[in-house]
């Protein structure tokens, strides 16, 4: 089977399954009837890897590699321009290996010539690759992008993952742009926070569980049965987020994925100290289903209702909205508290 064939049939599944949200049921925030601010005083402009952007929100890594993901990247491409957000392609190893299909990854820059275009690749990438992606796109950042779990259950997908620490650390050390570690939907531990900061990336994007199923699509693709326990497997996104802000503390910019398609999610992500979130499904459910002009449509009423809650916490910021008490409970807290992580501190935090 052809990788651009694979492609095509990872959207196909991935449109066909409901679409699934993160995990946040856990996490509450403390309604603040005196904000003593007005709403034009809200604002959604945030900094990460040394740039300042208007919006958290991104179009995270969807596609690339066939006819069909021209014409998704082309569009989205159209999409990231007109509400100035950064756009991620998929996994540029098809092009790689067919230079016919090139052109679905480079479209994305074509059409948003001025904006903000990330690569992306596996950990397989040598230093080489990496420049190769970069270059091929002009590219702002790239992402490393870590599917073990898809790879181990993908009929002819990996099985050898050693050394994957350290071939990150050498793109790392050899290309010029930010390098994002980006799970694809099973979560990062604190563990795995800490090692891919020593190997020097510019920001993680923890993947949580809770958006597209990996394992759940390539078992739809073969036809194989997957044990329940598998299609379980993974850390929500809410939990792998505060694990990692906890563990890396600031020292890198930290991003939130896997579920993310509505504003209170995005809200609670943001305030666990997430710097941006990223959005996949809902942006290709949105475009195959409905069009790009409802796609912008979308992404501007969930930027209006994040300022709506943020108003209703009190905080005219991101930064404010990371102060603002937010009360854990449930499973999340008792996992935390395993992990010795005092949720707590999170609901006694002030904004004054």
């Amino acid at each position: 089977m052809s990788r651009a064939h694979r492609k095509n049939e990872h959207i196909y599944h991935s449109l066909k399954k409901r679409m699934s949200r993160a995990d946040f049921k856990d996490i509450s925030f403390i309604h603040n009837c005196l904000p003593n601010m007005a709403f034009n005083q809200v604002s959604l402009k945030t900094e990460y890897m040394g740039r300042t952007y208007r919006s958290p929100l991104f179009i995270n890594a969807i596609t690339g590699g066939s006819q069909m993901a021209y014409r998704i990247n082309s569009a989205l491409a159209d999409v990231a321009r007109v509400c100035n957000m950064p756009m991620a392609v998929g996994s540029q190893m098809a092009a790689f290996e067919d230079s016919s299909c090139t052109d679905s990854f480079t479209i994305a820059r074509k059409n948003n010539p001025g904006g903000e275009v990330w690569a992306n690749l596996g950990t397989y990438a040598s230093p080489e690759m990496a420049s190769k992606a970069v270059k091929m796109l002009n590219a702002d950042a790239l992402q490393i992008h870590i599917n073990v779990p898809q790879e181990l259950v993908m009929k002819g997908g990996d099985r050898d993952f050693r050394d994957m620490s350290n071939r990150i650390k050498k793109v790392v050390n050899n290309i010029e742009v930010p390098v994002i570690a980006k799970e694809v939907g099973f979560g990062v531990a604190r563990e795995q926070a800490e090692a891919l900061l020593k190997a020097g990336v510019s920001a993680i994007d923890v993947g949580g569980r809770g958006g597209t199923n990996f394992i759940a699509i390539e078992g739809s693709r073969s036809g194989r049965y997957i044990p329940e326990s598998l299609l379980e497997w993974g850390i929500p996104t809410a939990i792998s987020l505060i694990e990692t802000v906890e563990t890396i503390k600031g020292r890198i910019d930290i991003f939130a994925s896997g579920g993310m398609n509505n504003a209170l999610d995005i809200a609670r992500a943001l305030s666990l100290g997430a710097k941006a979130v990223g959005l996949a499904a809902m942006p290709l459910n949105t475009l195959v289903k409905y069009g790009r002009r409802t796609l912008i449509k979308k992404i501007y009423d969930l930027e209006n209702e994040l300022k709506l809650i943020m108003m209703m916490t009190g905080s005219s910021s991101i930064a404010g909205l990371q102060k603002a008490p937010l009360v854990i409970t449930g499973f999340t807290s008792e996992w935390l508290e395993r992990r010795g992580i005092n949720s707590d501190n999170y609901a006694r935090r002030s904004l004054v």
